[in-house]
């Protein structure tokens, strides 16, 4: 059986607007191995937090060889993706790309995903 290790990601929208689309901020924290990433993105406060997930599940996929021994609890405070991902939310039209990535990622990745409060995010 696999250790498992908590992983958290977040996405946060500024509304400030380039090139018609709010600029944001995205990133993940793999806390006992020591990683933190954060990056910009422009998009909505779902886009950022999907971009969130995607860039944590592409770090743990891209480093296979050294995870591979770990299934990770995947930890956010947004609910709404959190719900997307666990099959209990409809995915909104805009979101689907984001969505179906993720889930291609379950193939990959072994995770389960977790809503958690923001004050533990």
């Amino acid at each position: 059986m696999a250790d498992s290790i908590q992983a958290f990601f977040f996405g946060t929208s500024f509304g400030e607007q380039i090139n018609g689309k709010n600029t944001g901020l995205y990133g993940f924290a793999i806390p006992d191995l020591g990683i933190l990433y954060r990056s910009r993105h422009n998009g909505s406060i779902y886009e950022c937090q999907y971009a969130g997930l995607l860039a944590l599940l592409k770090f743990i996929e891209s480093n296979r060889k050294k995870l591979d021994d770990y299934q990770f609890e995947i930890l956010s405070d947004s609910a709404l993706i959190v719900y997307q991902i666990s099959h209990r939310k409809i995915i909104t039209a805009g979101l689907t790309p984001y969505y179906n990535a993720a889930i291609e990622y379950k193939n990959k990745v072994d995770y389960r995903i977790s809503w958690v409060p923001r004050e533990q995010n």
